[in-house]
Formats: C-alpha cells, sequence, structure tokens
C-alpha cells in the first residue's frame, strides 16, 4: 500500500478540494490552479532555454542547484501575483450575477476545483519522480563503486522513492506528461545517465552485457566514449546528479538514432537487482540458510 503513497495523496487532496469548492466556492481554488499553471508552463520554457544555455556556453558556471533554487523563488512569486490577478478577475467576472456565481458553488464547483488538483498532482509527481530519480542515480553510483564485488549480501535494498516514481509512471498517459514538463526525470535522458554511470563500472558493465539489448543500445549510444570525456568524468566525480542527466553529451547521447526508444522502455531496477543478487554467495553445503 506505502508504494502507492503519491496517489493516495492526489486523491485525498482531489476530495477535500470538492468539498471545500462545493461549499464555499471554486474561486479562490481555480485561482490557485491558475497561478500553479503559470509557474509550471515559466519552468518548462526556462529550464529549456537554462539546459541550453549551460551545455553550448562555459562561461555560464552556475552550479544546478543554485541554477534551481533562484529560479525556485522567482516561480513562487510569479505564482502568486496571478493567484491574485486571477482572482480578481474571476470576482469582476461573476459580480453580483447569480447565475454566473452557481457555476462556481456546489457540483460545479466542485468539479472547477479538479482543474486545480490535475496541475497541483503534476507538481506533486514530478517531486517523486525527482526523489525517486535522485536515489536511483546514487543507488547506480554505489554499485559502480571499486570493491562492490566483495559487498556480497551486504548492498542496501533498492531506494523506496523509486517505487513511488514507477507507480507514478503506471498511471495510463501521466509519464509521458510529465517526461515533458521534468527535464531531470524523464525517461530517456535519466536512463542515458545510467548508462554512462554503469560504462566505466568493470563488474556492474560485466552484468549488465549479458544482455544483447544493452550491448546493442550501449553500441549505439556510445555511453562508453561519453563516460571518458573530461567534463562527463568530473560531473561523474563530483556526484553530480543534476549536471549529469543535463549533460549536453548524455543528452546527445541520448538523442542517437535507435536509442531514445530502447532507453525510455528500459527497467534499469531489474538490472540493477539481478547485479547485487548475483553478488550475494550461495550458501556452503548443508548449510542453514535465513528466510
Amino acid at each position: 500500500m506505502s508504494d502507492y503513497l503519491p496517489i493516495l495523496l492526489v486523491s485525498v487532496f482531489a476530495v477535500i478540494s470538492f468539498i471545500i469548492a462545493m461549499n464555499r466556492g471554486a474561486i479562490p481554488i481555480l485561482a490557485s490552479g491558475m497561478g500553479l499553471l503559470a509557474a509550471l508552463v515559466l519552468s518548462v520554457f526556462l529550464l529549456n532555454i537554462l539546459i541550453a544555455l549551460k551545455g553550448n556556453f562555459d562561461a555560464f558556471s552556475m552550479s544546478w542547484p543554485r541554477v534551481l533554487a533562484l529560479m525556485a523563488v522567482g516561480l513562487v512569486i510569479v505564482m502568486v501575483f496571478v493567484r491574485l490577478v486571477a482572482k480578481s478577475l474571476l470576482l469582476r467576472l461573476v459580480g453580483d450575477n447569480d447565475s454566473r456565481l452557481n457555476w462556481f458553488e456546489g457540483f460545479a464547483g466542485g468539479c472547477l476545483s479538479l482543474f486545480s488538483v490535475a496541475i497541483g498532482a503534476v507538481f506533486l509527481f514530478s517531486g517523486f519522480r525527482i526523489a525517486g530519480t535522485v536515489d536511483e542515480l546514487n543507488y547506480t553510483a554505489s554499485l559502480a563503486r571499486e570493491g562492490v564485488v566483495e559487498m556480497g549480501g551486504k548492498i542496501p535494498a533498492y531506494p523506496r522513492s523509486v517505487a513511488w516514481r514507477d507507480q507514478i509512471e503506471e498511471i495510463p498517459g501521466v509519464a509521458g506528461v510529465l517526461d515533458l514538463v521534468d527535464p531531470f526525470s524523464n525517461r530517456v535522458f535519466r536512463n542515458s545517465a545510467a548508462m554512462v554511470m554503469v560504462a566505466p563500472a568493470p563488474s556492474l558493465r560485466a552484468y549488465f552485457i549479458r544482455d544483447e539489448n544493452i550491448v546493442e543500445l550501449a553500441h549505439a549510444g556510445k555511453f562508453w566514449d561519453v563516460s571518458q570525456d573530461p567534463s562527463v568524468a568530473e560531473t561523474l566525480n563530483a556526484q553530480d546528479r543534476l549536471g549529469l542527466v543535463f549533460h549536453r553529451l548524455v543528452r546527445q547521447a541520448a538523442s542517437k538514432d535507435g536509442v531514445a526508444e530502447p532507453l525510455r522502455k528500459l527497467q534499469l531496477r531489474g538490472y540493477l537487482e539481478g547485479f547485487v543478487d548475483s553478488l550475494i554467495p550461495a550458501p556452503a553445503y548443508g548449510e542453514v540458510t535465513n528466510s
């Protein structure tokens, strides 16, 4: 049940918003949704510009955490401003006209509140996806370290946040929409970054290339060559997950012919868990194991 936490939170939010809109009117909630929508559109626009700038101009050296922090402050200001303007316009539209007011109250008002719920769900789901992607890339990096083979059965379990992310992406149509608004957790680019992390790790790479599909994907994407680029290697050593996913060469590798679709469908978790299981030593003959 805990794997469905993000979906449960959105469901509770939807019910509460519906009830509040029915009893108190949908205008405040609707205005909040418009503010969130403005922030969402602007964030997608700015992120794509920033990714292009940092990928093509070495002079733009500000770190991604600082860039995103500054952008978040600006988006909050935009959201509040748009909400105030939208609420003012909606109140002016309704005025003293009871027939218009009816559209924002009762069952109709509850239905209108679902617009804001949908926009809020995009933000909430994106947050869970980002957390899951960061944890998954950190987990991949831990398995790519030297000496991981000697750890055997002492490797921690797969991060719970990845299960939350995967449940979100199993909702029909949701993964495609979130890929458009969240370039970090985009399935193609995050898996491209993971393949670049795997490429220079001998033990992990050896397990992955047991699968002919991975061999074909690795050759098409040339992930080994990407991992050997000095700027990519520096990003890997700095454990900069944002910088790796947004790196120009990582994104270019994902955009090559025959690469994007296999990356989109790649189930990284199965390979990583299989690798971990392969490291657990078999029990000695006659030894009793704890199940």
